[in-house]
């Protein structure tokens, strides 16, 4: 006994519809599975972001600190050439009798000129003679000196004075621009660590000026 075309048809349509709502829940799975793979796909990026924001700012602040150390550095040597310069200045002044009437030059060529005289009786003479023109420079321009040391002052300044440079090493070999400045370098120290190295690297180059005129290193 054959079914009707219409009872098959029914059949047809009443199996579609009690299938329909596993299909559409796969469906809605499926769909739902990918929306939240999607989500976390985004969550992951923005984590990335993040992380690479915090590590761009990590190097910047790393960057800036270093910057801060360096600047502080330079401006620490800056500071102690300048500090050089000014006691270099200074001790010209205080040491020579009128240093404050003399220009640069003039103190430079002092200190030359008493460097190459050979014995304390020469250096003696020539400071003596030195504050009289600066007496009579005060006099010319309307300044006042202070009181010049005796001749016997003079005496005992230049025989402390031989005595403490004769300490530094290589002296003989050195100018008097180059004493001072080794002095004021040892003045300006902060540690004896740093006295150290400064004459150290003095040392290596007496030496080698020693070698470079063909004489003994200093002992």
């Amino acid at each position: 006994m054959y079914a009707s075309k219409s009872t098959v048809a029914m059949a047809v349509m009443a199996g579609l519809l009690m299938a329909s709502p596993s299909v559409f829940a796969q469906n809605a799975g499926r769909g739902g599975g990918i929306g939240t793979q999607t989500q976390g796909q985004m969550g992951s990026g923005t984590r990335l972001q993040d992380r690479d924001r915090l590590s761009t700012g990590s190097m910047d602040r790393l960057h800036d600190r270093t910057q801060d150390r360096t600047q502080d550095r330079l401006h620490d040597r800056l500071y102690d050439r300048l500090y050089e310069r000014d006691l270099l200045r200074e001790r010209d002044r205080d040491r020579i009798y009128g240093g404050n009437l003399m220009t640069a030059a003039e103190r430079t060529e002092y200190e030359q000129q008493l460097h190459t005289l050979a014995t304390e009786q020469e250096r003696v003479q020539y400071r003596v003679e030195h504050q009289h023109e600066m007496q009579q420079r005060a006099e010319q321009r309307h300044e006042h000196l202070g009181a010049a040391p005796s001749e016997a002052q003079i005496r005992a300044q230049e025989r402390a004075r031989q005595q403490e440079r004769a300490q530094i090493y290589g002296y003989s070999m050195m100018t008097p621009q180059e004493v001072a400045r080794y002095q004021a370098q040892m003045g300006s120290a902060r540690t004896e660590q740093e006295r150290e190295r400064i004459r150290s690297e003095h040392r290596q180059q007496m030496q080698e000026r020693a070698r470079e005129r063909g004489v003994s290193p200093p002992q």
